[in-house]
């Protein structure tokens, strides 16, 4: 089916680009506080922990709209051969959710380390998770080196087959990179 095909084809690739798409939207974000222009908007009654919720939540928006216009794509193709367009399409869910999760990461080490070095993070970890999904088994690798990629967590939704613990640690991902990255940007806040 091409639902079936979509899994094998491209999910994988999916991961990687909405991986590069949120290592871009980090970067983005975190050029506000590494050229200075987060000192203008701090201008205002704006706390940087606030700053860095807002933004990160804004990078989760930019996420979304990346995934919903792969799922409308999506959609359309496997329509275009007369199958049940539905399903896969909401299987690109989970690249969002994926997404969430780098950023959330990005987020954190923007925060708590130092945001010029988030958007590497984000990629190394988005090309390291790739790598260990390609490599393991075609290297036959141990196990339990495979199962530190977290989009092996994460089912088949592609065909409707969700892996409920991986988005459920992908949520905790997104939403704790932004708490702790909001943490670290709060201590850089003077006399609030």
């Amino acid at each position: 089916t091409a639902a079936g095909f979509l899994q094998l084809a491209f999910a994988d690739l999916g991961f990687v680009l909405i991986g590069l798409a949120t290592a871009t939207f980090i970067a983005v974000r975190s050029s506000d506080e590494t050229s200075g222009r987060l000192e203008l908007q701090l201008a205002t009654p704006l706390t940087r922990a606030r700053w860095a919720a807002a933004s990160g939540v804004a990078v989760w928006l930019a996420i979304l709209l990346v995934t919903g216009l792969l799922a409308a794509a999506i959609a359309l193709g496997v329509a275009s051969v007369g199958q049940d367009a539905g399903t896969p399409a909401m299987g690109t869910v989970v690249l969002a959710v994926y997404g969430a999760a780098l950023a959330g990461i990005g987020v954190a080490v923007a925060g708590v380390i130092r945001a010029s070095l988030a958007s590497g993070v984000v990629l190394v970890v988005t090309v390291g998770t790739f790598l260990i999904d390609l490599l393991v088994p075609i290297l036959r690798l141990p196990e339990w080196l495979g199962q530190l990629a977290l989009t092996t967590h994460l089912g088949e939704p592609m065909v409707g087959a969700w892996d409920a613990a991986g988005v459920i640690a992908c949520l905790a991902l997104a939403l704790g990179g932004i708490i702790l990255g909001s943490w670290g940007m709060s201590r850089r806040d003077v006399g609030t």
